[in-house]
Parts: C-alpha cells; sequence; structure tokens
C-alpha cells in the first residue's frame, strides 16, 4: 500500500492550492532593481567585515581570498559566482558533488564561515550585477547539477527564474550530505525550491530574508551535534519505557517520538478505550490559562503531544534533549499507515461540510483498505442538545477505534473532554490538519517545519487572523516560560528534571 501513496502520503505539504500567490510580474521587476540596490549598498556597508574574513582565510591556509566558480544560473546558462574560499586549494575536484563542514578539506577558519553563512556574502556582486537575486535556488556547481537531473526528476525547473543568495534550503539545511544520502538530502531541498516556485512573491522573499536572519542568528548559540545526540540517545530509550511528559506552563506534554506515540493510540484504539489526546501548540498551551474550559481538557487529556516546535525548545531546556515535535497533520497520516493494515475502524469529526468529502477522497486514493465507519461535519455554531445527541449517538454505533476531530482548539479539546466517557475509541485533535489533506489550505515546505519556522508561513498567508493570536499569546508564552525555565535552573539538582507520567498526572480543574 505504501507504494500507492509514494511521495504525498508521506509528504501531504506538497500538495499545493491551483490558487496563484504570486504578485504582478511588474511589481516584481521593481523588486530586482531594488534587490540590486540593497546589494550593492550591502558591499560598501560590510566592507570592514570582508576586510576582517581577509586577514583570517590569509593567516589560515595559503591561497587566494575568494573562490570563483562557473555555475548554472537563469535557464541553465553558466556564470561566475564569487565566494570566500573555506577550502584549501586545491580541493575543487575532490569535492564535485559537495563536502560536509567537517571534512579535512575545510578550513578552520572555513567551518565558522561555512557555519555562519559568511562565505556566501561575496555573491552580493553578483545579485548587484543581476546575475542573482536575494533570493532563489542555490547556485550549484555544474557536476552536482548533471548528477541531480538525472536522478530527480523535474530539476532544471530550478532554472526557471535567478538563482539566489538564500533560499529554504539554505536556511534549513545546517550541513551538506554527501556520498548516498545526497540524492535524498537534495530530494526535500529540490520539494522547497518547488514550494518557493509555485508561491513565489515579493512576501515570499521578505519571508526568507527575515529567516535567514533567524537562522543565523541561532548558529550562535547552537549546542555541539555530537553532544546532542549522545545526551538523546540515552534519553530516547529512558523515556521510551518511562512514557514521560514534561509539564510546560503546568500543562503536561508527553515526550516521545512519532513511533512510540502512535504504539499507545493503537494500544488504547485496539481496546477502544474512552481516551483522547491533544495536540498542542503554543496558542492552546497559553490560552488555557484563562480559558478554564480548555485548561480542564488539557491536564484530563490521556496524552498531549507537542504540536509546536516552541513546546519542544522547551522540553529541551528542561533537560530533555531527545524531545521531537509530533506534528498533528503527519500523525494522523502516519497512524493511519499502521492502523488501515490492522482493519482499524476510522471515524471522522468537525471539518468543513464541503471540504470532508474531499478528505475522504483522497484518504481513499491513498488508503484504498480504509474502513471509514462515520463522518460527520456538525454545524459551526453551539450544537443543540438535540444535534448533539444525534452525533454522540452516531460515534457510538459507529464503534471505531480512532476518532479524527477537527474542531480546532478549543472547542476540539472541550469536546473531547464532554464526550470521552460517551464514546468508545480514541479521539485525537488534530485542528487543520483536515484543510491541509483535503488540499484546499497550503501547508509550509517540510523542511521550514523541520526547524521550527511553520509559524512565519502561516502569518505571511492569515495575517489578519493569525496577527491577533500571536500578538495575545506569544509574548505571554515568552514571559511565563521564561519564569518556569529560570524556576527550574534555580532549583536544579534540588527536585527532578520536570518529568512525570503521563499516565499518572494529577489534574487540577479550575474551579
Amino acid at each position: 500500500m505504501a507504494a500507492n501513496i509514494g511521495f504525498q502520503l508521506g509528504h501531504p505539504e506538497v500538495v499545493l492550492p491551483t490558487t496563484s500567490l504570486s504578485t504582478s510580474s511588474f511589481l516584481m521587476r521593481v523588486w530586482q532593481v531594488l534587490q540590486q540596490l540593497l546589494a550593492a549598498l550591502g558591499l560598501i556597508l560590510l566592507a570592514p567585515l570582508f576586510l576582517c574574513m581577509w586577514l583570517v582565510v590569509r593567516l589560515g591556509s595559503k591561497g587566494p581570498f575568494l573562490f570563483a566558480q562557473a555555475r548554472p544560473g537563469l535557464r541553465g546558462e553558466l556564470f561566475k559566482i564569487y565566494k570566500v574560499r573555506t577550502m584549501r586549494p586545491g580541493s575543487e575536484k575532490k569535492t564535485a558533488l559537495g563536502t560536509t563542514n567537517s571534512s579535512a578539506e575545510v578550513t578552520a577558519p572555513g567551518r565558522v564561515m561555512r557555519a555562519l553563512k559568511l562565505d556566501e556574502l561575496p555573491q552580493l556582486w553578483n545579485v548587484a550585477r543581476g546575475d542573482m537575486g536575494l533570493v532563489g535556488p542555490r547556485p550549484i556547481p555544474t557536476a552536482l547539477d548533471t548528477e541531480l537531473r538525472s536522478k530527480i526528476p523535474g530539476f532544471e525547473m530550478r532554472y526557471s527564474v535567478r538563482p539566489g543568495l538564500t533560499s529554504i534550503g539554505q536556511i534549513c539545511v545546517q550541513d551538506n550530505a554527501v556520498g548516498d544520502a545526497l540524492v535524498a538530502d537534495w530530494k526535500l531541498r529540490f520539494e522547497g525550491e518547488l514550494h518557493y516556485l509555485n508561491h513565489r512573491s515579493v512576501g515570499y522573499d521578505l519571508l526568507m530574508l527575515f529567516m535567514t536572519c533567524v537562522f543565523v542568528g541561532s548558529r550562535f548559540f547552537k549546542k555541539s551535534p555530537e553532544k546532542q545526540a549522545s545526551r538523546g540517545a540515552e534519553e530516547i530509550a529512558t523515556q521510551a519505557k518511562a512514557k514521560v511528559a514534561v509539564p510546560i506552563l503546568d500543562v503536561p506534554i508527553a515526550v516521545g517520538t512519532y513511533d512510540s506515540l502512535i504504539d499507545t493510540l493503537l494500544e488504547w484504539g485496539e481496546a477502544r478505550e474512552h481516551r483522547y489526546v491533544g495536540v498542542c501548540n503554543v496558542h492552546s498551551v497559553t490560552s488555557s490559562g484563562w480559558t478554564p474550559g480548555l485548561r480542564d481538557a488539557l491536564l484530563s487529556a490521556d496524552l498531549n503531544t507537542a504540536d509546536g516546535m516552541p513546546l519542544v525548545w522547551m522540553q529541551r531546556l528542561l533537560g530533555n534533549a531527545s524531545a521531537q515535535r509530533v506534528y498533528g497533520p503527519t500523525l494522523m497520516l502516519e497512524a493511519l499507515k499502521r492502523a488501515v493494515p490492522m482493519g482499524l475502524r476510522i471515524a471522522f469529526y468537525g471539518g468543513h461540510p464541503d471540504r470532508l468529502p474531499v478528505l475522504l477522497e483522497r484518504l481513499k486514493e491513498w488508503f484504498p483498505e480504509i474502513n471509514v465507519v462515520e463522518a460527520i461535519s456538525p454545524p459551526f455554531r453551539d450544537l443543540t442538545p438535540e444535534e448533539d445527541a444525534e452525533f454522540t449517538g452516531r460515534l457510538q454505533e459507529a464503534q471505531a477505534h480512532l476518532i479524527w476531530v477537527g474542531l480546532g482548539c478549543p472547542k476540539q479539546e472541550q469536546w473531547m473532554h464532554q464526550h470521552r466517557s460517551k464514546i468508545p475509541g480514541v479521539m485525537v485533535g488534530v485542528g487543520a490538519a483536515f484543510d491541509f489533506h483535503a488540499g484546499v489550505v497550503a501547508q509550509a515546505p517540510r523542511i521550514l517545519q523541520r526547524f521550527g519556522l511553520e509559524w512565519a508561513f502561516r502569518f505571511w498567508q492569515e495575517p489578519r487572523r493569525l496577527f491577533r493570536r500571536y500578538l495575545t499569546t506569544n509574548p505571554v508564552f515568552v514571559f511565563r516560560a521564561s519564569g518556569q525555565l529560570l524556576k527550574h535552573w534555580m532549583f536544579r539538582g534540588k527536585r527532578n528534571s520536570g518529568q512525570i507520567n503521563f499516565t499518572t498526572v494529577e489534574v487540577s480543574p479550575s474551579k
């Protein structure tokens, strides 16, 4: 079955809406001229930095300061790019398909400059000349281009626009993959490039520039990958057995992987236990502080997952280096991958009445053997007692093992809390997953999701709706989370690491 589902099942966010988000060609031409002016100004302002890098490079190893190479650009035409030299002289042939930052060919100063992307700054000259833009697919060596064209269908599409100084891949890929992992790494990057090409606009370019600044800034605070991997391996083994959760703003958030949490869902589902799962982000966790019904629902949940990266970062800062994101839309598909072959009965509650049938059709394409026993799209208002009784009765008769709930926060959490004792099976609140998988709302590229930058993409898409949410919840989250971290660090060693067992969480309902 997995073979029939293919690329879209693993990464449904690449299914794009047919509506074009591009701005007018005139505005793009104006933006191109503005980029050239900004690049020229940047070269002037960065002159002192170039002087410092020149000194570091010349002291680090013999050879020229700049590295020049012909690479494919717009329409595949070759042009010469300029970068700060980060490798030893004569390394070009040895690294024609790329090299990792830890390679012996990379100098010590070069590793630092590559990590902070400082070696790319001379390409501002290419931007000023019009060979490149500030944002676009990264120019790559001709040998690498030939290799990838033969193995990635449609790879030549990236040359339909000017290459760029920064891109989704430049932001999110921390190091190059080589050898057997090369093609898989570039398929992920190309997926992000296709998303950019299909949604290209001035706004998208500005979003990429902003996230580039965020990425470069984060590199100053990044811990050693070796230390993270060492700590993470130990914790995964321990926490998988203990099924622990970490309280964030008093809401217990489970620490685990997709596999371990899906194991739990399927175990509960097969037995048709009366359970429900909250898929939490900053908005839901923070809003629970002033929404009593939501607070009770999250505290009473059998399991809450970290849907948002800020919650994962909090878990890690509280001493759980192995904490991972469990994204609601992905959790839904990965759980169905395993539940369908088991013959489990599936139900859906929520979603727009015009979109729910589309979702079911797409799921039937991806999972031909899926057994959907009920699908209900309730009205977008408070239900009457008669309507609630009718829908509850239908779900009771359906005897589903898994019930996916898409009502949005806080409605879905409160509904699951109120109906857990009435409906057998495991209810999972996945919010906008119904719209994402129906293909009516574009998801952020998977590569942005991986690095916690989805919020910026969603804000760019829906600024009016999300501005109020981010303005009211994000500052409160930062303030309260800072207080929790300070308290944890002050009393470290005098108490446990903030872990609890999610099956024995004490519920403290609001009054």
